[in-house]
């Protein structure tokens, strides 16, 4: 059965592609008879060994996972779950490649005791080991030369996020079952809750035989996932469809690599890209700019300031936005210094603690001592040492060694080095328009609390006050808080409706 199912995985991305197109879910899976009694299993008599997945997003194939489970070295009812997963893709003409190596030590019923995580983004490393002792969970963090231990307190049972496949055929495949259990996400570098429903028992054009359908809930994202008879995960998809992986062989779900290195597509501009209905010759100089947002859900409330207006109406969100000045006044009611102080905390990605960072910060502001002149300094060492190019990185400290980023990684650079002076920064992320581009782009920016209220500023543009097509839609700078866009991206749809200059 296996073998005709991995077969097929040509064929799936086709049909697969035509049911997010069309909608047509309830044409390709079937309810199936209901076993008596479900499989049943234990590490000990795990069916399979190791099994091998394709991934795609938004049609094209970019990446492939793989885990396999071992008995552990010198441990009675201990295991291994080795696992990897490989994304390569290309992103405004560059090869990018994305890897993470992961071992987790498990109990026989998948409870987690140590691990040792890698994980690559675009050359940049980051370690994470940790432990289960004592009532908490003690992470070591190695990344940019930098080595920080974080300590959790757990009040349950924690277990690997590698084990969400195979959580509920060892612990219950029995329709109507629900599991909820305790995560550490290594890519969050956070405890996640995840809750698993076993909602039925289909067939499907897109597998051989039949499989349980399991809807899955992690720290918020959605996603569902097939499992069959024999505890493989023969489907899964999530974020509405566009991303999902099914079973292969490990000669199918390698082979997309040697594509990957000649594919020239850029999948993630493409689907990211928000386009409008007119062009902006010289959108850096847009004092005013007046929108309405498109398919927006109605959990998902566009933000308000005194620079940007924004309300739903019967037929989408609109904004009126006006370009920020460099003043560092405003209007605006001052904030209470207690509600500023998360502002100067340092955080995973925005470093400010770096001995490095809080050093280099000094060095660039020299003797001035206004905040404005300090952000001045800051914004324009940016701008003269570090390269803007699209590499992705894991923290401020990354940038500070490598010296290249993108937006994201700009800004928290730039939030790393305000707050370790004392200045309240936020990051922010939303839309901006790109010329190159001719559309509005994902893009990140700062707000730094200046006077009586919050200033923005892009280090990415060099503005201290930013242009009015620059669209705020979430506040934060972890992953968690950009969890809000996954319900947006390649969604949203956007027209302008006035503009000056025009």
């Amino acid at each position: 059965m296996r073998s005709r199912t991995i077969r097929r995985s040509g064929l799936l991305l086709l049909m697969w592609v035509s049911i997010v197109a069309t909608g047509c879910e309830r044409m390709y899976f079937r309810e199936a008879a209901v076993p008596p009694a479900p499989p049943s299993y234990s590490l000990h008599t795990w069916p399979y060994r190791e099994y091998w997945t394709g991934v795609v997003f938004n049609g094209e194939k970019v990446g492939l996972t793989h885990l396999a489970l071992f008995p552990a070295e010198g441990g009675q009812d201990r295991y291994e779950l080795r696992s990897e997963a490989l994304l390569a893709f290309h992103f405004l003409g560059l090869s990018k490649q994305v890897t993470l190596k992961a071992r987790d030590w498990v109990t026989d019923d998948l409870r987690l005791e140590r691990f040792a995580y890698d994980y690559d983004l675009d050359g940049n490393k980051l370690k994470l080991t940790g432990v289960v002792q004592q009532g908490q969970l003690v992470v070591q963090r190695e990344t940019a030369g930098q080595l920080t231990r974080d300590t959790i307190p757990l009040t349950e049972a924690l277990y690997p996020a590698s084990a969400i496949a195979l959580y509920p055929p060892l612990h219950g495949l029995d329709v109507g079952r629900q599991h909820r259990y305790l995560v550490y996400d290594g890519q969050r570098r956070e405890l996640a809750v995840v809750v698993q429903t076993v909602e039925t028992y289909q067939e499907s054009d897109l597998y051989d035989g039949q499989a349980y359908r399991i809807e899955t809930e992690l720290g918020g994202q959605q996603s569902t996932l097939w499992i069959n008879d024999r505890a493989e995960p023969v489907l899964e998809r999530a974020w509405r469809g566009l991303l999902f992986s099914t079973l292969e062989t490990e000669r199918q779900a390698k082979g997309y690599l040697a594509r990957a290195s000649v594919n020239k597509r850029d999948v993630l501009v493409e689907f990211s890209r928000v386009r409008a209905n007119m062009s902006l010759p010289d959108p850096r100089s847009v004092t005013t700019m007046q929108v309405i947002l498109y398919e927006l859900p109605d959990s998902f409330a566009v933000p308000s300031d005194r620079w940007q207006q924004c309300a739903r109406d019967e037929n989408g969100t609109r904004c009126s936005i006006r370009r920020t000045d460099s003043s560092g006044t405003g209007e605006g009611t001052a904030e209470p210094s207690a509600g500023l102080e998360s502002y100067l905390q340092p955080t995973v990605t925005v470093d400010s603690a770096d001995a490095r960072a809080r050093a280099t910060a000094r060095a660039i502001v020299k003797d001035a001592l206004d905040p404005l002149a300090r952000i001045g300094r800051l914004v324009r060492w940016i701008q003269q040492n570090v390269d803007q190019a699209p590499v992705d990185v894991f923290s401020s400290s990354d940038v500070l060694q490598g010296r290249k980023a993108e937006c994201q990684g700009l800004t928290w650079l730039y939030a790393a080095f305000a707050r370790s002076l004392g200045i309240p920064t936020r990051v922010v992320n939303g839309l901006v328009y790109s010329k190159d581009l001719d559309g509005f782009l994902y893009h990140a920016w700062a707000e730094s609390y200046v006077g009586a209220g919050w200033q923005p500023v892009d280090p990415t543009f060099g503005q201290i006050g930013v242009d009015a097509t620059h669209i705020k839609l979430i506040e934060g700078d972890r992953l968690a808080d950009l969890l809000p866009l996954t319900d947006i991206v390649g969604k949203i749809q956007l027209k302008i409706l006035s503009v000056e200059p025009s």
